[in-house]
C-alpha cells in the first residue's frame, strides 16, 4: 500500500494496541493493511518513546524569525508595489539576511496577503469625495422608476489593438479600494474610434461614431440628431438626460440646447464614472468585440455597430438596477473609488 501521506495517530494506536493484545507483526500487517517496515517502525517508536506521535521541531526548518517576518510585513505594507525579489535583495543588503522570493511571498501569505492585479480607478480630489457622498444622499430614497427614466449617455473610446496593462499590488481581500492598492487612470487614455452612445433600462439608444476631437458643435448636432430618436427607440415619454461634466457639455450653447428643446438634464457630480451605468455598456460592448479581428477602423466600427445593437435590455435593466448598490458603494467609501 503506498504512503500519500502521514498516517494518523488513530491508525498507529491500533498497532499499538494490537501489539500489546501480543499479535504478531506479520498477523498486523493483515489487519491493518500497512507495510510490515511501517508497522515495525511504528513499534520502534512507540518502545522508543512510549508514544506513535511525531518529535517537535521534525521537519524542514523555518528560514527566518518573528523579527525578519515583521521587517518583511512592514517593507510590503509601505510600498504596496514592491515585488518580492525586490524585497530579498534589501534584506540581504541590509541585514545581511538571505532568503528566496518565494519564502517572502510565503511570509505574506501567511498574514493573509496575495500579489493582485491593481484596480485601474481614477484619482478623486478630496472636495469631490464630499460632493459625490452628497449626491449619494439626495438621489439614494429615489424609486426604481426614477432611475428607468433617465436617457444615460457617455463617449469611449476603443483601441483597434491594446494591451491589459496589469499591474501587481499587495493586498488582503477587503482591501481592493485602498489607494495605495489600485492604479489611478484617465479616462480617454489611448484608442483609435471614438464614440458617444446612450442608454437605458429598456434597452440601448443610438451609438455615433466620433471622427476626431470632439468640440461643442459636433455635440451639438450628436444631441440633435439623436437624443429624441433615441429616447423614442426606448419608449421613454418623459425621461431626464444624463451627461457627465466636461466643458463642453456644460457649454452655454449646449445648456441653452437643452432649454430650447424643453429636455431636463440630471445634476451630476464630479468624477463619477462608476455612479454611471453606460461604463458597464462599454465593458459589455468591449467583450463582444474580442472575438473579433478587425484589420482597420471601418471594420471595428461595422462590427461595434452590430454587436451594439445586440445588447438587450436584460443587459441594461440589471444595470440600471444597481443604482442603490452603486450609491451605497459611495457612501461606504466615502466619496473615494468604489468597486464599479
Amino acid at each position: 500500500m503506498p504512503k500519500t501521506c502521514e498516517w494518523s495517530s488513530d491508525l498507529r494506536e491500533l498497532v499499538i494496541k494490537h501489539h500489546l493484545n501480543g499479535d504478531s507483526i506479520r498477523t498486523i500487517v493483515k489487519k491493518v493493511d500497512l507495510s510490515h517496515s511501517t508497522i515495525h517502525s511504528i513499534i520502534k517508536k512507540w518502545n522508543d518513546t512510549g508514544s506513535v506521535m511525531n518529535r517537535l521541531g521534525r521537519g524542514r526548518k523555518r528560514h527566518t524569525t518573528s523579527r525578519v517576518d515583521r521587517i518583511i510585513h512592514r517593507t510590503i505594507i509601505s510600498n504596496r508595489r514592491k515585488a518580492a525579489p525586490d524585497v530579498a535583495i534589501d534584506l540581504k543588503r541590509d541585514h545581511n539576511i538571505s532568503i528566496t522570493a518565494q519564502t517572502v511571498r510565503n511570509r505574506m501569505h501567511e498574514v493573509g496577503y496575495r500579489g493582485c492585479i491593481a484596480r485601474k480607478k481614477p484619482f478623486i480630489k478630496k472636495l469631490n469625495k464630499r460632493k459625490r457622498v452628497c449626491w449619494a444622499r439626495e438621489h439614494f430614497p429615489k424609486p426604481k422608476e426614477f432611475w428607468n427614466s433617465i436617457l444615460w449617455s457617455d463617449e469611449s473610446k476603443f483601441n483597434l489593438f491594446g494591451s491589459d496593462g496589469r499591474q501587481i499590488v499587495w493586498r488582503q481581500s477587503h482591501e481592493s479600494m485602498k489607494t495605495e492598492c489600485l492604479k489611478p487612470t484617465v479616462k480617454y487614455g489611448g484608442g483609435s474610434v471614438m464614440v458617444w452612445g446612450c442608454m437605458s433600462g429598456s434597452g440601448v439608444g443610438n451609438l455615433v461614431l466620433i471622427e476626431g476631437i470632439m468640440y461643442k458643435e459636433q455635440y451639438e448636432k450628436i444631441l440633435n440628431e439623436n437624443i429624441k430618436k433615441s429616447a423614442k427607440k426606448l419608449k421613454l415619454r418623459s425621461f431626464l438626460f444624463q451627461q457627465v461634466n466636461d466643458p463642453k457639455h456644460t457649454a452655454g450653447t449646449i445648456s441653452q440646447w437643452f432649454v430650447n428643446n424643453r429636455i431636463d438634464k440630471l445634476k451630476w457630480p464630479p468624477q463619477s464614472p462608476d455612479l454611471n451605468p453606460i461604463e458597464h455598456i462599454w465593458d459589455e460592448l468591449e467583450r463582444r468585440l474580442k472575438p473579433h479581428s478587425p484589420k482597420n477602423k471601418n471594420e471595428l466600427w461595422n462590427i461595434m455597430q452590430k454587436e451594439w445593437n445586440g445588447i438587450g435590455r436584460e443587459v441594461t435593466s440589471k444595470l440600471v438596477d444597481s443604482m442603490p448598490n452603486r450609491l451605497q458603494e459611495v457612501m461606504k467609501h466615502h466619496g473615494g473609488p468604489t468597486r464599479y
